[in-house]
């Protein structure tokens, strides 16, 4: 992908989640996200051992981040938008302006990654590469929890989208999603959520880091 536009589509979120952040925090979590997340945390007590560091990718206003560190967790939250993470700081989440385009965190440093609803805003072709950065920060045996918006093919501007400015989305066919994730994990599950009064299905994928050939 042109680096230009890379950048663009950037800028554009920050924007606009900049501008959606207060609202944002103020809205409950909703009962399917929850059991979303207690699902990861019964998949992250079957990997064993003691340490639950998690890096929240796409954290917005901190709401999963703060019901994973209630739950026993070391959450490290990251977010395009400043407005997103200084109000995880309000919350004291230990949180970072950053994007997974430039993943700037240390090999092998977390256990889990979760992202929900935050790796649509990746431009098809660069999807893979934001795959093998999110593998890299992965423990030996770690697993990546990945849901998005999707069910059908789409890329670009949300024409209906509310926000401004408008934010770039990229939806998937289940079997294409699953495809693109398996080049880079091993898919272990994946289940499609029905979401009421929305076109887009959920698309849940639990995913776990390649054992690497000694």
């Amino acid at each position: 992908m042109d680096s230009s536009i890379e950048s663009g589509v950037k800028q554009v979120l920050r924007a606009s989640y900049d501008q959606q952040a207060r609202q944002r925090n103020g809205e409950t979590m909703q009962s399917w996200k929850i059991d979303e997340l207690s699902g990861f945390l019964v998949r992250l007590e079957k990997s064993g051992g003691n340490s639950k560091r998690v890096l929240d990718l796409g954290s917005g206003p901190g709401h999963q981040a703060e019901y994973l560190r209630e739950h026993g967790c070391e959450v490290v939250c990251i977010d395009l938008s400043e407005e997103m993470v200084a109000i995880c700081r309000e919350k004291r989440l230990e949180a970072h302006v950053m994007d997974f385009f430039d993943l700037d965190l240390q090999p092998a440093s977390f256990d889990a990654v979760w992202s929900m609803n935050t790796l649509l805003h990746v431009p098809k072709d660069n999807l893979q590469d934001v795959l093998r950065k999110v593998e890299r920060v992965l423990k030996p045996g770690g697993f990546f929890y990945l849901g998005l918006y999707g069910g059908y093919e789409s890329e670009g501007i949300w024409e209906n989208d509310s926000y401004r400015p408008q934010r770039f989305f990229a939806f998937y066919e289940d079997a294409h999603i699953q495809q693109k994730v398996g080049e880079v994990f091993d898919v272990e599950r994946f289940n499609v959520l029905q979401m009421p009064d929305m076109q887009p299905n959920y698309q849940s994928i639990i995913a776990k880091r390649k054992e690497k050939n000694p």
